[in-house]
Formats: structure tokens, C-alpha cells, sequence
């Protein structure tokens, strides 16, 4: 896989990174497809043609393992800069 393609990870607002994840561990694929169109600047083709690729590999398991990876990233890209920050603040 190329470099350049980590980089074309867009981040998601808060709390979508995790359910995008979820996504991708019990329907390889499509939290990446669904990324792909979550971005600021819009829709993001090379996220959905990693997302495909993650939904055609997936039955030799490559593709699953692959899917759960980069939910991770997304996960850790995305936009936790919400009212709190993404954490609890005690009151």
C-alpha cells in the first residue's frame, strides 16, 4: 500500500471515528466507504476505492484485517474538538 494513501484519511467529527470503526470490524469496508464522503472538503474517491478493495479482500481475510486497521486510523484522526473536547470535564 502506498504512503500517500494514509494521508488521504479524512478526519470525522467526534464520535463518528468509533462507530466507523465498529463498521469496518462487522462489514469490512464500508465505514471507509461511509468516511469517505464525511470529509470537510467533501467526497474523498481514493477512501472508497480503499473501502471497495476492503469489501473484495475481504473473504481471504486480508481485507477484514485491513478494514479494522484503518478504522483504527480513522479513529485516531477524527475531530474530537467538540464542545468538551471529546472528554469528560468534571462539573
Amino acid at each position: 500500500m502506498c504512503c500517500g494513501c494514509v494521508e488521504t484519511i479524512v478526519p470525522v467529527p467526534g464520535c463518528a471515528g468509533f462507530c466507523i470503526l465498529l463498521l469496518n470490524i462487522f462489514f469490512p469496508g464500508v465505514g471507509t466507504m461511509l468516511s469517505s464522503c464525511m470529509g470537510r472538503d467533501g467526497f474523498v474517491p481514493v477512501q472508497c476505492l480503499i473501502g471497495i478493495l476492503q469489501l473484495i479482500l475481504t473473504p481471504g481475510l486480508i481485507g477484514w484485517i485491513w478494514s479494522i486497521w484503518w478504522g483504527c486510523l480513522i479513529m485516531s484522526k477524527s475531530d474530537n474538538s467538540g464542545p468538551r473536547g471529546g472528554h469528560y470535564s468534571r462539573a
